[in-house]
């Protein structure tokens, strides 16, 4: 699935919990914040090479290349030579430019072959299963066929081309469980009941880093198991084990490139606000039984949970892929200096975060948690462009200290998109450069 069908789902908007003893140590870390670059950078994503230079002469540092797996690999063990050599031309062709290149290795578009295993598709406590990401959580051997891709690429095109290079595990290539299952009209799908997640410890397959589940058996909702209680405290431990799983499939993408030699950029994608700590308390009071957040609870979002448990910050960087996406109150707002004094993990606090806009909550929780920053526009499919949109995003970045902007998309430059014209973003590159 392409980054412009990324930017089609709505963005991921949710909540959180936190124990007492994190909401102390908030106040205190987010004092130490990050520098960032002396310079911002801009680019755009679906880069289209034809207006590299162009582009380039407008102040458009970067430009994105999208890799499928899909083409790379259409068959097991056998790689499309002529779509590589595709590949190789366009990398060229921005280099060429002047332009550095962000590569979207994307595992989120996975071939047939892959998709038609049993151990690759995510599986809900209904049964149902999803195969538009491959399950990279709690398959060993699916991550094994994706290091094997990565690696070939790596031997192709190089590692070293590119300036950053982005990861993720939704469908979408961000850093989420799939989406809610849309059959029969359910929601509130939780991506966790394949074999290898409800396994014992030593189940084979399921990935050593990804510990037993702590309730096996257990579905969302049931106030029982086993035949005993399930109390809120095993439900929060679930949540938690159902966050930090997710985020190890993250740490290991990172340890994969960086094991490789790779040692640019390394870019993690968080859509919308995810779950904020009064909204993740709310989930665990109803045990997650869907009254609460039922199209979101389940895609593991709680940003301020999983973060935490992202074992590398060199290199890395926590990406906003919301920027003017209306969010907010006022709409769009940025970033203030008074934000570091905010308790960001206390529950009580929702008064003040809870007319924050995306960017804002996800710059101050990256900043709390030592990450460097960047930011991309929502795209005109989550919420239409206007004129002045460009500006407004460029206050968002400022404001919140991001590193940069990639423009949403491409092609939006030249279709007469309102707000979105290569003009229009050189002239905002040109104030801030």
């Amino acid at each position: 699935m392409s980054v412009l069908s990324l930017r089609a789902q709505r963005y991921v908007q949710c909540g959180g919990v936190v124990v007492a003893v994190l909401a102390v140590l908030a106040s205190v870390a987010l004092i130490l914040r990050p520098a960032r670059d002396a310079d911002y950078h801009f680019g755009t994503l679906l880069t289209d090479p034809a207006s590299a230079h162009t582009e380039a002469g407008s102040g458009v540092q970067v430009a994105h290349l999208e890799v499928r797996w899909d083409r790379f690999e259409p068959q097991d063990d056998l790689f499309d030579t002529a779509y590589v050599s595709t590949l190789k031309s366009t990398l060229g062709a921005f280099k060429k430019a002047g332009m550095e290149v962000e590569a979207g290795i994307t595992i989120h578009s996975p071939p047939m072959w892959l998709q038609e295993r049993p151990e690759a598709a995510f599986v809900d406590q209904y049964g149902d299963r999803f195969s538009g990401a491959p399950n990279v959580v709690f398959s060993q051997s699916v991550r094994l066929e994706v290091q094997e891709y990565i690696d070939r690429f790596a031997q192709e095109l190089e590692l070293d081309s590119f300036w950053a290079i982005r990861i993720g595990v939704s469908e979408t290539g961000e850093f989420s469980y799939p989406p809610a299952s849309v059959e029969e009209g359910r929601k509130n799908s939780f991506w966790a009941f394949d074999t290898r997640a409800q396994g014992a410890p030593g189940t084979a397959d399921r990935p050593p880093a990804i510990p037993p589940n702590p309730l096996p058996g257990w579905g969302p909702g049931e106030r029982t198991a086993g035949g005993g209680t399930v109390t809120r405290a095993d439900v929060a431990a679930w949540f938690d084990w159902y966050h930090h799983a997710l985020a190890q499939a993250v740490n290991w993408q990172i340890g994969h490139y960086k094991a490789l030699g790779y040692q640019g950029r390394i870019k993690i994608l968080l859509p919308g606000t995810g779950i904020r700590p009064y909204e993740y308390e709310e989930v665990i009071d109803s045990h997650l039984d869907g009254s609460a957040l039922p199209d979101l609870a389940g895609r593991g979002v709680g940003y301020f949970r999983s973060l935490a448990a992202i074992h590398d910050n060199h290199n890395i960087e926590i990406v906003s892929t919301s920027l003017v996406d209306g969010s907010g109150e006022p709409r769009d707002n940025g970033c203030s200096p008074s934000d570091q004094e905010h308790l960001l993990l206390d529950p009580s606090r929702s008064d003040i975060i809870h007319n924050w806009s995306s960017v804002r909550w996800i710059a101050n929780l990256a900043r709390y948690y030592g990450f460097a920053m960047n930011g991309e526009s929502a795209g005109p499919q989550v919420q239409p462009y206007y004129d002045g949109v460009m500006n407004d995003a460029a206050h968002q970045m400022t404001s919140c200290g991001l590193g940069g902007l990639m423009w949403a998309f491409d092609k939006n430059l030249y279709d007469g998109t309102p707000g979105s014209s290569l003009k229009e973003y050189a002239e905002v590159i040109e104030q801030l450069t």
